[in-house]
């Protein structure tokens, strides 16, 4: 079974592997494919949870992206160069 401070290292590992991914690509493209992410989770979580009030999984989504976004900044501004993917 997996401990909660297990998942939130697991989301933590995930967000800085987006931040990455979005290091160094214009802000229009991240927000953009950021905004399709918060949707989508957020229908994704009401899916999975339907007795849990939409707008507080929203918030949570939100402070997910918000997150990623910081990260991302605190990666270029460290000057770190994303991965490569062919």
């Amino acid at each position: 079974m997996t401990t909660e401070a297990e998942l939130l290292e697991r989301w933590m590992v995930a967000a800085d592997g987006l931040a990455l991914l979005f290091a160094h690509e214009p802000d229009e493209k991240v927000d953009a494919s950021l905004a399709r992410m918060h949707h989508n989770l957020s229908a994704e979580f009401c899916a999975l949870f339907p007795s849990a009030d939409p707008a507080t999984m929203a918030a949570g989504v939100a402070s997910i992206v918000a997150e990623i976004q910081k990260r991302r900044r605190e990666i270029e501004a460290a000057g770190a160069t994303p991965r490569v993917v062919n």
